[in-house]
């Protein structure tokens, strides 16, 4: 809980830093806490629809609430920003994933 503290804190003084948004949904994540991690993943991909390492995350969740059509967009959408990003690691990456879901 101490790591989540101090990334809010500093959340304070850089609101426009995706990285920071990242950790923090990736902290109430490792708490358990689904719909708070949720609200934060959906807040990034909205927001910082750039910020690639947020697209397996939030597929992985929706998977995980069973919202799979919600999963392969996202999948989706993250596999064409690794494209653009060409970033072939991640887009590889994200479309395993989604394949493993799909088939």
């Amino acid at each position: 809980m101490q790591r989540l503290k101090i990334l809010l804190e500093w959340l304070k003084k850089s609101p426009d830093d995706p990285f920071l948004h990242f950790g923090i949904a990736m902290e109430y994540l490792s708490g358990n806490d689904t719909k708070l991690a949720l609200e934060k993943m959906e807040y990034i991909v909205t927001l910082f629809p750039e910020y690639l390492a947020n697209y397996y995350q939030l597929a992985k969740l929706y998977e995980q609430l069973n919202e799979n059509d919600k999963a392969v967009e996202i999948y989706k959408k993250g596999i064409e920003l690794a494209l653009v990003q060409q970033d072939k690691k991640t887009a590889g990456e994200l479309r395993s994933a989604l394949e493993e879901l799909t088939f």
